[in-house]
């Protein structure tokens, strides 16, 4: 019995080893890629140098309705930008929420916006030289250009 049961053992044992040997080369091949990925995904803050207030003026447009056009005129708006959060006015009405960075590129930062309340985001360029950003307005909304003022 002893000897049947030590058999059975050294049988699994050999092909557990030979299952392990042929999967050797994926669980090597994942090890390897594994920090790849992690450090692929790292998070990207803004740079301090770019927290302040923006201001300017969302344009005038036009908007069709199922029975006419409707012109909307502009609105000045202002954004503040802090570490975690960001604060939008645009007239009296005030908006908060919180970002995340989508995108560094060479000229620009690309930040995601979730503002409380709100089922959209909004898309935020801000640009490294010339103390702008671009707000990416909803639709049918301009695209605003805002410029950063001095506290």
């Amino acid at each position: 019995m002893v000897n049947k049961l030590s058999s059975k053992c050294v049988l699994m044992a050999s092909i557990l080893i030979c299952y392990l040997s042929s999967m050797g080369k994926y669980i090597i091949f994942v090890l390897l890629l594994l920090p790849v990925f992690t450090f692929g995904q790292r998070k990207s803050d803004l740079k301090r140098k770019y927290f302040g207030a923006y201001e300017g003026v969302i344009p005038g447009y036009c908007m069709e309705s199922s029975e006419d056009m409707m012109f909307v005129s502009g609105a000045s708006i202002r954004i503040e930008i802090e570490k975690s959060k960001l604060h939008i006015r645009i007239g009296q009405y005030l908006t908060s929420g919180t970002y995340e960075v989508l995108f560094i590129a060479k000229k620009y930062y690309l930040l995601d916006v979730k503002i409380d309340g709100q089922l959209a985001t909004e898309r935020i360029m801000v640009y490294k030289r010339g103390k702008k950003l671009s707000r990416d307005g909803m639709y049918p909304q301009p695209i605003a250009e805002l410029s950063k003022i001095k506290r």
